[in-house]
């Protein structure tokens, strides 16, 4: 990667360690405001009721933490670099600071526009909005909330402990016993799922005996529990009504009441769902947790953690650059061959070095992941291919022309710390466009092969993009000391060096990405949907025996026109309607 002498934005003289205290000072400042600002809902005006919670309620503590430390460390990385350009440089980007702040005073006025405490500067606002958002969705907000509202909602009801005394008390009023085996999706069978759950919470309330719940969330959310419950007591009548109704006319229904019940309903899994994980030690499922409450969970476990993957792969890029160039630059002291000038001459060469490469392969990870991320959202990236859903080869290059030029800004920007701006340096900084772009691209492509569980062979992840990369790395040393040299054989050595390094560098992330991507991989909502795919399976396994299968693909006018598996797959509610299929004989064959 061809660099001048390293010239900040800032001078280096006898004020640096004022300045680096007045940078760490606006750090603390930054990590004062995000601890506030995290802790607010990122999504605000939403009629759904889990967007009503706090951040902290919708996640553990594990969860949480993770979170915000992205989200810390985000901003306190857009703070440190924006301060190391100075104010010149700022200005070039559109962002002005008051007239006549000196160096010195950079990283607090920074810091102050970011907190929002100056006048806002287009742009920065919405980075820290974004930051927020996106570190909200890497620890799991609101996604692992509803994921276990969801796994509540489709999991079987004991109602063994509501069958005796507990009938006989005022929150179980107008449940009968023939209401315990309704088929699931049927109104009476919510009915008892209701009643049995405000019973049961009202009662550890009462109590003042939460066992395995969060006291303060129930604290914070007694009015909406009482809401539940009184809406609950207007619905008795309803109830009532409802029975003596379908007494006559067996085909009665009333689906605005039973909306009503799913929706309390609902509420109540939400809530009791984050009561359960605020309170349950890291690591351990809530299945033991919620069978007190007549919810049968079934085990599931996590996939093992190795590390954020982001993470881990940008400090591999870091640690096989720095690796390499110090090893380089003791060989050059060997004499072995008369080294070119703009060969590593000094140990802290390969430090800036290394700062200088890391730029194109972080931004191209990070752009990758979210336009990817953003795709997969919006239903765009995935395309049918018969009962399953695979990439399309046209998402690796639009990913790839985003990366390469989200990288080559990025290194406009990482080209400001050095010198001023001129046409010489943005020509340079074009080829190393190419490894954001074959990083990005390869990026997105590990991460499909291990979410469709289709890896290629070892040999191939490695050599395709160690090779790719390498190449990228020798067409961009060899273009670049073309423009600063005017002939890139005066730079043969550093040439070698740099495509030597870039391959090193596709070759650690073609070795940690993938095997990190096939354990990591993991989204609360998918889970759950499969997880609710399975016990479906199992439940027609039991009824239909060696028919299940063509059960589950064959599509039911009951179900919408779609089959029972995709039922299970699209929500909750479509879940209850193919089980309640199976337990309705007659509709097996509609």
């Amino acid at each position: 990667m061809p660099t001048l002498d390293m010239k900040l934005g800032v001078p280096l003289d006898q004020m640096s360690l004022v300045f680096f205290g007045s940078l760490a000072l606006a750090v603390w400042l930054i990590y004062v405001f995000c601890q506030r600002k995290f802790a607010e809902r990122s999504v605000t005006g939403s009629g759904d009721f889990i967007y009503q919670m706090l951040p902290r309620q919708l996640a553990t503590h594990e969860e949480y933490s993770h979170g915000f430390l992205i989200y810390f460390g985000s901003m306190a990385t857009i703070l440190v670099i924006l301060s190391l350009l100075g104010a010149n440089n700022l200005e070039q980007l559109g962002i002005t600071l008051p007239k006549h702040l000196g160096y010195l005073g950079v990283p607090l006025a920074l810091a102050f526009v970011l907190m929002g405490a100056l006048p806002n500067v287009p742009g920065l606002m919405l980075v820290e909005t974004y930051m927020r958002q996106y570190a909200h969705e890497r620890a799991y907000i609101p996604d692992a909330a509803r994921a276990t509202a969801e796994r509540i909602a489709t999991a079987d009801f004991d109602f063994t402990s509501y069958a005796g005394e507990a009938r006989r008390s005022p929150e179980m009023r107008g449940v009968t016993l023939e209401d315990f085996t309704r088929p699931r999706h049927t109104l009476e069978h919510n009915w008892a799922r209701l009643c049995c759950l405000v019973f049961a919470l009202k009662s550890c309330r009462m109590e003042g005996f939460t066992g395995n719940l969060d006291a303060g969330l129930l604290h914070d959310y007694r009015s909406d529990l009482d809401l539940i419950e009184s809406q609950k007591k207007s619905m008795e009548s309803q109830v009532t009504a409802y029975r003596s109704a379908q007494e006559s006319d067996p085909y009665y229904t009333n689906e605005e009441l039973r909306s009503c019940i799913v929706d309390n309903l609902r509420k109540l899994y939400i809530l009791l769902g984050c009561a359960v994980r605020l309170k349950t030690q890291a690591n351990n499922d809530i299945d033991l947790a919620l069978r007190p409450f007549g919810v049968m969970l079934k085990p599931t476990q996590r996939p093992p953690g190795t590390g954020d993957l982001q993470l881990v792969s940008l400090t591999a890029v870091a640690v096989s650059v720095i690796l390499l160039g110090l090893a380089a630059e003791g060989l050059g002291q060997l004499g072995l061959w008369t080294a070119s000038d703009v060969f590593p001459q000094t140990v802290m060469q390969p430090f800036w070095d290394a700062a200088a490469t890391f730029v194109p392969y972080a931004t191209a990870i990070i752009v990758a992941d979210l336009v990817r991320r953003r795709a997969i959202d919006k239903g765009r990236w995935f395309v049918a291919s018969g009962q399953r859903q695979s990439a399309s080869g046209a998402n690796y290059v639009r990913v790839a022309v985003i990366c390469g030029v989200a990288g080559y800004l990025a290194l406009i920007v990482w080209g400001l710390t050095q010198g001023p701006p001129t046409q010489k340096s943005f020509s340079i900084e074009i080829p190393f466009a190419l490894l954001a772009m074959v990083t990005g691209a390869f990026y997105a492509y590990h991460l499909d092969n291990a979410e469709a569980g289709k890896r290629p062979s070892r040999a191939w992840e490695l050599g395709f993009e160690t090779v790719l990369t390498g190449v990228c790395g020798l067409i961009a040393a060899c273009a670049s000391w073309q423009i600063i040299l005017g002939a890139a054989g005066a730079a043969t050595d550093r040439i070698i060096l740099t495509t030597l390094i870039n391959a090193a560098v596709g070759f650690a992330l073609a070795w940690y990405i993938p095997q990190a991507a096939a354990a990591l991989r993991y989204d609360p909502l998918v889970e759950e949907s499969k997880e609710r795919v399975r016990a479906l399976q199992t439940a027609a396994q039991v009824r239909l025996g060696g028919a299940a299968a063509n059960w589950l693909e064959q599509q039911h006018p009951a179900l919408d026109g779609i089959s029972p598996r995709l039922a299970a797959i699209a929500g909750v509610d479509g879940f209850e309607r193919a089980i309640g299929l199976l337990q309705r004989p007659q509709l097996l064959t509609a």
